[in-house]
């Protein structure tokens, strides 16, 4: 049987498809969440044509750091961890750098799925709060200023959501933008540690 067969039968067998609502295209949504690292290591040394199965890994990054970076900009150098990955990649296409390479963006893709869960670990309740977290944070502060601004990011959150449901098409009016950065201007005024200026 053809490896690469099973190979994206492994892979199918995680792929998550959404079905869209009525009048939009279908989209495909994969969940690389589930994937067996493991077995896709094993299969992946077995293989005798490594460069479709990176090919195949390679989109299913692209698309997960897509949707990281749009979730929090700041996961910025997750990008530049894969670009170096390629770059090295691209310079020399023997089986070792193949094979190094494969090895790479598993490793990316594993601390993809833990950045994916920070939010837990920092102890926010959706990926959103730590956004604004990560944006607040600096090196230098205290403890009990880091716990500040991470109640800061949650409830700046609450309240810019709140008045974005108050507003009708909030983005379209000069006024109705400017009272939301005046609600962030004036949270962040009042509620940062004095440590910030």
């Amino acid at each position: 049987m053809d490896l690469m067969v099973e190979i994206n039968g492994i892979i199918s067998e995680y792929v998550q498809v959404d079905i869209p609502g009525e009048g939009l295209a279908p989209s495909r949504r994969f969940d690389i969440s589930k994937i067996d690292f493991d077995l896709l290591r094993r299969e992946f040394a077995k293989a005798k044509r490594k460069n479709l199965l990176l090919k195949d890994l390679d989109d299913l990054i692209q698309q997960r750091l897509s949707e990281l970076l749009f979730a929090n900009p700041q996961r910025i150098n997750y990008y530049e961890r894969y670009q170096k990955i390629i770059e090295d990649y691209n310079r020399e296409q023997d089986r070792a750098t193949i094979e190094k390479t494969f090895m790479d963006l598993m490793d990316l893709a594993n601390s993809m799925d833990r950045e994916e869960q920070r939010y837990v670990r920092e102890g926010f309740s959706s990926d959103e709060e730590l956004s604004l977290y990560d944006l607040l944070f600096s090196e230098d502060l205290s403890k009990q200023d880091i716990q500040k601004i991470k109640q800061v990011a949650v409830d700046l959150l609450a309240k810019v959501k709140t008045k974005i449901a108050e507003l009708d098409h909030w983005t379209d009016k000069q006024e109705t933008k400017a009272a939301v950065d005046n609600l962030i201007r004036d949270t962040l005024w009042a509620e940062l540690p004095e440590c910030y200026d």
